[in-house]
């Protein structure tokens, strides 16, 4: 009998539906900002609001408010919710979830990713209702748990975090309250890098693995207590809704929330509970609430594990009438057999969803899940015994409680540094385009339904579909050379033209990747004084994105904090394995007046096998038709700036001139070695971020550039770029962007053309 599912057609039709609207550029389908109301911009305002999440670090706390409303001489404008941050030492009003409170300060608008790979703030907050961040400078709590049930779901929060932490110890404590409170403040960053490299970083987010878990064991201890079938099944679901806005109402949890109650529902009505029904009706009912999840990896993530359960298990692995072994070995082999075909189906759905968000693979991710996931239930069980326990006076209690989860975490973060130091652990996969994952979930969807018409087929009838013996024959190996065809149309990632160079916006500092062919690139520079942590945050996830798994050379112009800290940073993380990239040669240049910190940089290359080489002006680094020539410094006994290594990038007839800081001395012999030997450029790196005393109209008039890029950051101290500066640009007609406003530059060589690509569009350079 065919089963019809409306629900499922349903939610396809929906998810296209907020894709067009989207693209149409309606707000709510869209990331479109939202403007103030009473023309207030750039300037203080009083903000209420209801906190509704609370986020404590060490040095500032994250309130998110709902609810809000802007003060205008005393009339109140609804605005959307807020994300306010303040630094610990104002919040001296102590505020809990359910308060209303008011706050004093700036309200900005979230920025979008400012290059490709990183993360991206605005599509993350704005699929969560939140639109807006604020800077407080004061706050007030104005009422104590205005919402009642947001109080009480915060003071049990609070309760259970404090009862871990007294079980589980900080370190694993801090696992713990990720898992089963969805609270990754305590997570830290190494941990949470251990569960990335073994490929199980999905356990620390609230899922229907928990629901089912927590929520069935709750429903078979309200039965073992004798109480109604129907009170019980009531009375679970309700639970777990609780539970679901305790953890933050999360994609996921919201999911397996209304999973639970249909499916307790389907048990209480005597009727036949489906998966992908019940899976449809929680992906309407979440984009109706909030469209912007369509393109936010958790809920992506989260569906796509069920769909692979649901829809690709049965057809790869239809179930087999078979005897269930009594013996141990018996009962294991079936067990790593189910758990082989789970991971197939799963892996065969978050495969392209996985490498679009994250750019990389574990390697060993595979095998760690068919090992970790059947001790899940334990470990979860465990830390619900050991929170709950812990909150009583003694300690013992709770650590008893906790003895079996912190054995399995103790085995996990052993496990995890063991994979760590294995030659291969993370693979740079770099981001397929929308439509290689269109042709992969082709091909799989075409396999699905031929396997499925194969198993329908009845060899007693004349109409079939292929002749059986055929498909014996021919299947297996057509269907190997499909799913070949389709990974390789997956992780394929050719240039988008002989040679692409990207100027990356680190805010105030200065970052350019050349790409010459996949997979690997040179970096001169790599620093910001104005980003933290430029370097994992904005450096590495564009490395990703593209692809690159190793970098050939880095050049360092000189040893200023803003085009070296980055440097460092990708170092420091390639030496303690916290990345897959490689890092083959740092080109330095000697400088006494920076001689330290050179030395220091130094260091971390030769700990990190980077062989390093010293190069002046002369020196020349070919690769294919790509030509690096240093044209400066000569000297080096100059000042930092002015003895920047000054490079002319040269292929295909085409050239980029990369100037650091020169100026002073540096410049007029840099100026001197252009006119000798005639040199010119296409694209210019304008030098120190557009200072006023860089670039002089006498080496513009030398190198006539068509275009040139300014590296600077929004608001900066310097006043970056200077006005003079950008009036000598715009006198001799030069093309300027400026990383500050349209964020990555990307110059792509295409057909003996210059094609430069930004946030608001393209143009040709002829």
């Amino acid at each position: 009998m065919r089963v019809k599912r409306p629900l499922c057609a349903a939610a396809v039709i929906w998810a296209a539906a907020i894709w067009l609207l989207g693209k149409a550029g309606i707000p709510f389908f869209s990331c479109e900002s939202p403007e103030l109301p009473g023309g207030v911009k750039d300037e203080n305002v009083l903000v209420t609001g209801i906190v509704y999440q609370k986020d404590i670090y060490e040095t500032i706390t994250n309130l998110y408010l709902k609810k809000a409303n802007l003060i205008i001489l005393k009339k109140e404008y609804p605005i959307d919710n807020i994300k306010l941050t303040i630094e610990n030492e104002i919040l001296t009003d102590s505020a809990e979830q359910g308060d209303m409170a008011v706050v004093w300060g700036k309200v900005e608008e979230i920025p979008k990713a400012a290059n490709p790979g990183q993360f991206d703030e605005k599509i993350y907050h704005y699929a969560r209702k939140v639109k807006w961040y604020m800077d407080g400078e004061e706050f007030q709590v104005l009422q104590k748990e205005t919402d009642p049930v947001l109080a009480v779901q915060g003071r049990i929060k609070e309760r259970l975090v404090r009862g871990i932490q007294k079980a589980f110890g900080n370190e694993k404590g801090g696992i713990m309250e990720a898992m089963m409170l969805g609270e990754k403040g305590n997570l830290g960053q190494e941990n949470k890098l251990l569960f990335q490299i073994m490929g199980i970083s999905h356990i620390l987010a609230i899922s229907g693995t928990h629901l089912s878990i927590l929520g069935w064991g709750f429903y078979k201890v309200l039965i073992k207590c004798r109480l109604p079938i129907k009170f019980s099944g009531i009375f679970a679901s309700a639970a777990m809704v609780f539970y679901g806005g305790l953890t933050g109402n999360q994609a996921a949890a919201v999911r397996a929330v209304i999973m639970f109650g249909v499916s307790a529902g389907a048990l209480l009505e005597k009727r036949t509970y489906d998966f992908l029904s019940a899976l449809s009706l929680s992906a309407i009912l979440i984009l109706a609430e909030s469209p912007l999840y369509l393109y936010d990896s958790s809920f992506l993530l989260s569906f796509g594990a069920v769909l692979g359960l649901a829809a690709v298990h049965p057809v790869l692995f239809p179930p087999k009438r078979k005897r269930n072994s009594r013996k141990l070995t018996g009962r294991i082999v079936s067990g790593l057999e189910q758990g082989v075909c789970s991971s197939i189906s799963v892996w065969s759905i978050l495969l392209p969803i996985t490498m679009y968000f994250f750019c990389e693979l574990s390697v060993w991710g595979f095998l760690v899940n068919l090992l970790i996931l059947p001790t899940v239930g334990i470990l979860l069980i465990s830390g619900l015994a050991g929170g709950v326990l812990g909150l009583f006076p003694a300690v013992l209690p709770g650590q008893i409680g906790a003895i079996p989860g912190s054995v399995l975490l103790e085995c996990y973060i052993r496990g995890g540094k063991f994979l760590q130091e294995l030659p291969v652990f993370l693979w740079i996969t770099g981001r397929p385009q929308l439509w290689q994952c269109g042709e992969y979930y082709g091909i799989l969807a075409l396999l699905l339904w031929i396997k499925g018409k194969i198993q329908k087929q009845d060899p007693g009838k004349k109409k079939i579909l292929l002749k059986k013996e055929y498909i014996k024959k021919w299947f297996p190996a057509g269907s190997l050379a499909a799913v070949g065809l389709g990974l390789f149309l997956l992780f394929s990632r050719p240039l988008e033209g002989s040679l692409k160079v990207t100027f990356l916006d680190v805010g105030q500092g200065d970052c350019a990747c050349i790409q010459q062919e996949p997979g690997r690139c040179y970096l001169i520079d790599g620093g910001s004084s104005s980003i933290s942590k430029a370097g994992q945050y904005r450096i590495l996830p564009f490395l990703r994105e593209q692809g690159i798994r190793r970098i050939d050379g880095i050049f360092v112009s000189h040893m200023d904090e803003d085009h070296v800290n980055g440097i460092m940073e990708l170092l420091e993380m390639s030496r303690d394995r916290r990345t897959g990239l490689k890092i083959d040669r740092l080109f330095l240049s000697e400088c006494k007046e920076t001689e330290e910190q050179r030395e220091k940089l130094e260091r971390a290359g030769k700990e990190t096998e980077c062989r390093i080489f010293y190069i002046k002006k002369g020196s020349v680094v070919k690769n294919g038709n790509l030509k690096i020539t240093c044209l400066s410094p000569e000297k080096e006994n100059m000042e930092s700036n002015e003895g920047s290594q000054v490079l002319l990038a040269e292929a295909e007839g085409f050239s980029f001139l990369f100037t650091g800081d020169i100026e002073g001395m540096g410049e007029r012999q840099l100026l001197s070695a252009c006119r000798e030997r005639g040199i010119t450029c296409d694209i210019l790196k304008v030098a120190h971020h557009g200072s006023k005393n860089s670039t002089s109209e006498e080496l513009l008039n030398v190198i006539r550039p068509e275009a040139a890029v300014i590296s600077c950051g929004e608001d900066n101290l310097y006043g970056h770029p200077h006005e003079v500066l950008l009036r000598r640009l715009e006198s001799r007609k030069i093309r300027i962007f400026q990383t500050k406003n349209t964020g990555a530059v990307s110059v792509v060589l295409k057909k003996e053309k210059i094609q430069v690509s930004f946030q608001l569009g393209k143009s040709m350079i002829e």
